[in-house]
């Protein structure tokens, strides 16, 4: 059951490094970041710390985003299906939009899930910043989410940013379906409906078990240009598998 709850919280940081990808419409548009994610030790099994780059391309109805462990996710709202590539396994899945987790989810997944509460608060602090060419806006999140007694606190401080010249409904709808993959943040679209702009920094730390994890993410480059032929397309080749969003993370 932990080794359970660890993935969960692993695929919740996946997911959310989607959810703060900017979207813009009209054209694609490269998103550059950087991210650092801090040693840990849990279980008696250590991670190394990871720095690492992430990138998104994004285009009128798609997306992809892609980091350095051979991940990659895609949503096409022109064909309604989100797929999950594996580059690491040759792999590849898919399921339609809009998302039905609990569709996506075997039994045992579900029977979690319904053990599991969450609960959140979003707090526009009023702080501004500017990072890098951006005016951005500080705003707070806390998630505590319970389940058969463990609580995992999850605390998110967002700076975000109105300059990047994107399109806030199309990044309303990608995040959505994004949010909606993953039980501990299906219920927090609401609360990030309220933030102004699109996240520039972000600062993570999770507790779980007693042990913190943290993690740093930050845009570096927003570049418009024409993404190369495939970007937004399953490779040929790939073998389907079943779609599991438990195996969407690091």
């Amino acid at each position: 059951m932990r080794k359970k709850i660890i993935i969960l919280s692993t695929t919740f940081l996946f997911v959310l490094s989607v959810l703060l990808s900017p979207s813009v419409a009209k054209a694609d548009i490269l998103v550059k970041k950087k991210k650092h994610t801090d040693a840990v030790t849990m279980m008696g099994q250590t991670q190394p710390a990871k720095d690492e780059e992430v990138e998104t391309w994004l285009g009128k109805d798609k997306m992809r985003q892609e980091e350095g462990d051979g991940k990659v996710y895609i949503l096409r709202f022109d064909l309604n299906k989100a797929y999950y590539i594996d580059y690491t396994k040759n792999t590849y899945s898919e399921i339609d939009l809009p998302i039905d987790l609990e569709k996506a989810l075997g039994p045992q997944a579900q029977q979690m899930m319904q053990m599991m509460q969450a609960s959140s608060t979003f707090t526009d602090t009023g702080e501004k910043q500017k990072i890098k060419n951006w005016n951005c806006k500080k705003y707070l999140a806390e998630i505590n989410i319970s389940m058969m007694g463990m609580s995992m606190p999850i605390k998110m401080e967002i700076w975000a940013s109105k300059d990047l010249g994107v399109d806030t409904n199309m990044y309303k709808k990608f995040y959505k379906e994004t949010l909606a993959l993953n039980p501990m943040t299906k219920e927090l679209v609401e609360d990030f409906q309220k933030m102004e702009g699109f996240p520039v920094l972000t600062n993570v730390s999770m507790s779980m078990m007693g042990t913190e994890m943290k993690y740093h993410e930050e845009v570096i480059s927003v570049e418009k240009k024409d993404a190369p032929k495939g970007t937004y397309e399953v490779p040929e080749g790939f073998t389907k598998a079943a779609f599991n969003p438990l195996d969407m993370r690091r």
